[in-house]
């Protein structure tokens, strides 16, 4: 019985070495695994960290790509407004140009007209030439 006691003892003993053993294994493993878990939480954090600061600035970017858009596209009214204007008032001179010679031929036309009427009238007219002398 004392051989059974002393076998008891030391399987106990032996036992209680391993559960100690074990347990600080396993404190230890806790412990690493904690370490792992908060440098993988960091590590999250410092890259949920860079995408919300990169999904800023791409928010800022399109912002300014819209801005941009509406102001070319204001940009692009006014050069079109601009050419309708000048397209007018092009239209306008031109007209104004077409009357101005309209006029022009027809004061030549009558200037023409009134010189044949002139040329006629005096190929018509009885020539006469006085000579004037002074010794008369």
């Amino acid at each position: 019985m004392e051989a059974a006691l002393a076998e008891s003892t030391a399987l106990s003993s032996k036992s209680e070495r391993e559960y100690i053993t074990l347990r600080d294994s396993l404190k230890g493993m806790k412990s690493a695994w904690r370490a792992d878990v908060d440098g993988l939480r960091e590590d999250m954090r410092k890259r949920e960290e860079r995408w919300r600061s990169e999904a800023e600035t791409t928010g800022k970017k399109y912002a300014k790509l819209v801005e941009e858009s509406k102001a070319r596209k204001s940009g692009l009214q006014s050069v079109e407004k601009l050419r309708e204007e000048d397209a007018r008032i092009r239209h306008e001179v031109e007209e104004e140009f077409r009357e101005e010679i309209r006029g022009l031929k027809e004061r030549v036309q009558s200037s023409s007209a009134a010189s044949e009427k002139a040329e006629k009238t005096a190929e018509y007219a009885p020539r006469r030439v006085h000579f004037y002398s002074p010794s008369c």
